[in-house]
């Protein structure tokens, strides 16, 4: 891994280590959304679910470790960082053997080893550039990972994304193809590593108050109502447009492991410092096992 890029997310580790308080509000809301979900998999007798994955868990300021051990036999926590996952499972005061750290891990490999020269537009390296686009796209993530109950991805998207701009030029002509790639491989990632019936939650801040400052004066009644307006004007995070998740999530429900039903969550205000975020998710329940009576009617 490209030692820059690892620094960078680092850094923005780093920068909001402090922020606990902050992270109050988005957390309770990631929060509800993880726990609804062990209640609608572990049914009436609310039985501990077998593991968790948390993807950009990093100083895991948007979970509460206790409350996530108290619904989960293991609960993974995955980053690039090691230092941050290491230094969250410390503090949370959770016993040692209900996490697994998986870090340093690229969770969108292999793009923290890419370089511009991966993207050159020439024709000599037309081949090469599909070849990392498949790659990119493709469902193989990290492979110390057992199946699981419940996967979520924590706001990395937009961090993978950040990473994908210091790769290739946002005018070069490859720029929305590795998006797309980037996007389609992180939602393939997710649901590889569900067991049949598990769900993925996918969390991304969509736009901040840098170019949208509207999102300062927003509500929990009107951030909605905000945040499609501003996608209308065009004015989010490239690649994280809900409607091209949703096209994506379509597209992957052909597959076999595919999504079987995705529900959109409204989106919600995510304070960090002195700038303010835009949140959505997506709750997406894997394909069930195919039963032998179906099997025998195919």
């Amino acid at each position: 891994m490209r030692k820059d890029l690892v620094d960078n997310n680092q850094k923005r580790n780093q920068q909001t280590a402090s922020l606990t308080d902050s992270y109050q509000p988005h957390r309770e809301m990631v929060m509800r959304l993880i726990e609804a979900t062990f209640k609608d998999l572990s049914g009436p007798d609310s039985a501990e679910l077998s593991s968790l994955v948390l993807l950009g868990a990093g100083n895991c300021l948007d979970v509460e470790l206790p409350r996530l051990s108290e619904l989960f036999q293991t609960i993974h926590l995955v980053d690039v960082d090691a230092e941050a996952i290491s230094t969250a499972s410390e503090a949370s005061g959770v016993p040692g053997e209900k996490l697994r750290l998986h870090g340093p891990a690229d969770i969108a490999e292999p793009l923290l080893s890419l370089t511009s020269r991966d993207f050159e537009p020439t024709e000599d390296n037309i081949e090469h550039c599909t070849f990392v686009l498949q790659q990119l796209a493709s469902e193989n993530g990290l492979a110390d990972i057992p199946e699981s109950d419940v996967v979520v991805s924590l706001c990395v998207f937009s961090q993978m994304l950040d990473s994908l701009r210091h790769v290739v030029a946002e005018d070069s002509p490859a720029f929305t193809n590795a998006v797309r790639s980037l996007r389609v491989g992180h939602l393939r990632r997710m649901l590889n590593m569900l067991r049949p019936g598990g769900v993925a939650i996918f969390v991304t801040d969509i736009v901040s108050s840098d170019t949208a400052p509207e999102l300062k004066a927003a509500t929990d009644d009107t951030i909605a109502a905000t945040v499609k307006k501003l996608i209308n004007e065009r004015n989010f995070f490239s690649g994280t447009n809900p409607a091209l998740v949703l096209e994506d999530l379509n597209m992957l429900s052909r597959l076999p492991g595919g999504p079987d039903t995705v529900h959109t969550i409204d989106p919600w205000l995510w304070q960090m410092a002195d700038r303010t975020f835009a949140v959505y998710g997506l709750r997406i329940q894997k394909k069930p096992p195919i039963q032998e009576a179906d099997e025998a009617q195919v």
